[in-house]
């Protein structure tokens, strides 16, 4: 009966729309939930409740965390772990207060003189600081500003690229000397049309970026990068009451500048 109720108000886009809203913004601690489905970033930021239009600025940043490498992650591990030998330099976005870098080294040993930079927000980079200066990192330093990655052996985003109004390839183009290695992991794609959507992450409610599968490949090579390996995320993205825009997987890439 409720697949049945569920189904026939799907088939109602103004009722499915705000019926989708109230499910979406219930008492569910579940972080990984959509509603709505948006033509631009403008017009999903426009559906955001005031009482939760907080960005980023998670109001409180543990400096416990889980450490483990995660199974979706196995794959840069792998490439990264070839890479970092003959490599000095990497640039984090997205990193936030830096866990790919204390997870990977269990696996990687970064050598003398290798330099790890997360750019995230500033109450997030702030909180980085304060952990790694607690710990005593000396490999691991924090940026606000993305051309900070100009001349970047490696250039690593994970889990970030949904929430920015604008592509991969444009963040790439604004920089004059590109990175030699492209690693990009943990990225919602769709082989239909693009669309925004609004992700529930418990304490705010954020645009979430939607793109076509081909069309971020073939943006990415026209800067000069060659794709050498592509692998699925056993995640998935399914949007409250909207079956039609079911995202079966998550992606990752390796590219290499020609």
């Amino acid at each position: 009966m409720k697949a049945l109720i569920r189904d026939s108000i799907a088939k109602i886009p103004g009722l499915r729309f705000w019926v989708a809203r109230w499910i979406f913004l219930g008492p569910n601690h579940n972080t990984h939930r959509f509603w709505g489905v948006f033509p631009t970033y403008a017009e999903a930021k426009a559906h955001v409740p005031a009482r939760y239009n907080q960005g980023f600025d998670e109001p409180d940043i543990s400096d416990k965390f889980d450490e483990t490498i995660p199974e979706r992650d196995r794959e840069v591990v792998r490439i990264l772990s070839g890479l970092v030998p003959q490599v000095k330099t990497l640039f984090d976005l997205g990193g936030n207060v830096g866990w790919c870098f204390y997870q990977y080294r269990s696996q990687i040993p970064y050598p003398k003189g290798f330099r790890w930079t997360v750019c995230d927000v500033p109450h997030v980079n702030a909180a980085g600081k304060r952990i790694a200066e607690k710990r005593g990192e000396t490999q691991l330093a924090f940026t606000d500003h993305q051309e900070d990655a100009n001349g970047a052996d490696v250039y690593l985003t994970a889990g970030a690229l949904q929430y920015f109004d604008h592509s991969f390839a444009d963040v790439l183009v604004k920089l004059k000397d590109k990175p030699k290695h492209l690693l990009v992991n943990r990225v919602p794609l769709t082989e239909g049309s693009p669309f925004f959507t609004l992700q529930h992450m418990g304490y705010s409610v954020v645009p979430y970026q939607i793109a076509n599968l081909d069309s971020f490949v073939a943006s990415i090579e026209a800067l000069g990068y060659d794709l050498v390996e592509k692998w699925e995320n056993d995640r998935f993205c399914e949007i409250i009451l909207r079956p039609d825009r079911y995202v079966r997987h998550y992606y990752g890439f390796y590219f290499k500048k020609r």
